[in-house]
């Protein structure tokens, strides 16, 4: 038979059935009312017993929905960090705390906008036993960062005769830390402070010296080098003189600063906005700098820049938190030379672009416009 959609006590249910609980009760009622006319009109007791059964039947039937539920605890559990569009594993698990079992209780997770079912999350639980759990579980995906819910959880059994649906709301209180997913951008730091490698570029870089800050290895004592050079370590080893070797200090460079003033920004959708672009752009920028070896310094006005040395995570934390935010004109020649991230609404824009030794990337609200889902309303907010 074919499955039918309903709505039942405000929530839209699959029925596999079509003979639905409205129509059950009306069919009892009915059924009450013709007896109980008979039963006047002739003075049978035997239909005036038959009336009051059904009636009997139907207030014992809405108590037993009820009932079923009464003793149930619902938890929904899962990792508490994600990344966009990757799939997640949430664990639903139903306590039964009361003394009699309980059979067929359905649950169904209402998810938030920002978050899709990767498969049904419409669940049956076949028997709780008494103070025993069951456990289901349903994967699904987070379309935009930050820190998200899971939404509501509702609960609804219904009687053995299928004539009332009870239904019970809980809302878990567990939330998940979905991450920026980086999206690629070709751009690399103009004067960005990165290790030499000498193979490549043994004619244009500085050789080792004995002055300097970065360790680069030892050699053999020549006359005339200072003693305060000495490694006595590899001295005392090795069994002569060693005479440590340092590079002089690099460059800074390598800042990443992304515009989040409110003017800047529109919606893309629904769900999104272009501050989401910039932070995944950014967030790409961020990760593959550090692969490169590049000092990376990320600035999200008013927030003060955050140095990364090696580890990229804090700055992707911090992407994933980012919220727009107003700020006044910022003087980028105080932190050096990188890469602005932000979009053609921007108010600071024209100043951005003329800040010597800064690459400005705009997003391309264009291009994003065609790959954007035809939503309704889609164009309008984009182009405002």
């Amino acid at each position: 038979m074919e499955a039918e959609r309903g709505t039942q006590n405000g929530f839209e249910e699959e029925r596999t059935t079509l003979l639905r609980p409205r129509l059950r009760r009306v069919a009892v009622i009915t059924a009450i009312v013709a007896f109980g006319l008979v039963s006047l009109v002739l003075g049978n007791e035997l239909m005036f017993l038959i009336t009051f059964c059904l009636i009997a039947l139907l207030a014992l039937a809405k108590v037993f929905a009820h009932w079923t539920l009464r003793p149930l605890h619902l938890d929904v559990s899962g990792t508490p960090e994600a990344i966009e569009g990757q799939e997640v594993t949430l664990k639903l698990r139903l306590t039964n705390k009361g003394m009699l079992p309980r059979y067929l209780v359905e649950a169904r997770l209402d998810l938030p906008a920002s978050v899709e079912a990767a498969d049904t999350n419409h669940l049956v639980f076949g028997q709780l036993l008494p103070h025993q759990f069951e456990e289901a579980t349903v994967k699904v995906r987070f379309r935009r960062r930050g820190l998200q819910s899971v939404g509501q959880a509702v609960l609804w059994a219904q009687d053995p005769l299928g004539l009332f649906i009870a239904t019970r709301t809980a809302t878990p209180q567990t939330q998940v830390l979905v991450y920026p997913q980086p999206k690629p951008l070709p751009l690399e730091p103009e004067g960005a402070m990165r290790q030499i490698q000498w193979e490549a570029e043994r004619a244009i870089a500085p050789l080792p010296s004995s002055v300097g800050e970065e360790f680069w290895g030892v050699r053999p004592y020549q006359s005339g080098d200072p003693l305060k050079r000495i490694h006595w370590k590899i001295t005392a080893h090795q069994g002569e003189l060693s005479i440590l070797q340092t590079l002089p200090s690099l460059r800074h460079g390598g800042v990443i600063v992304i515009d989040r003033h409110p003017a800047a920004h529109r919606p893309l959708s629904s769900v999104e906005t272009t501050l989401d672009e910039l932070v995944r752009y950014a967030a790409y920028l961020a990760r593959e700098w550090v692969r490169h070896y590049w000092q990376v310094i990320f600035w999200a006005p008013p927030d003060a820049p955050m140095e990364v040395n090696g580890d990229w995570h804090p700055v992707w934390r911090q992407l994933a938190l980012l919220e727009p935010q107003p700020f006044s004109l910022p003087n980028l020649t105080t932190v050096g030379h990188g890469v602005v991230l932000t979009t053609p609404y921007s108010p600071f824009l024209a100043a951005y672009q003329q800040a010597p030794g800064w690459q400005v990337w705009v997003l391309p609200i264009e291009a994003l416009r065609e790959e954007a889902p035809q939503e309704d309303g889609l164009r309008i907010l984009v182009g405002r």
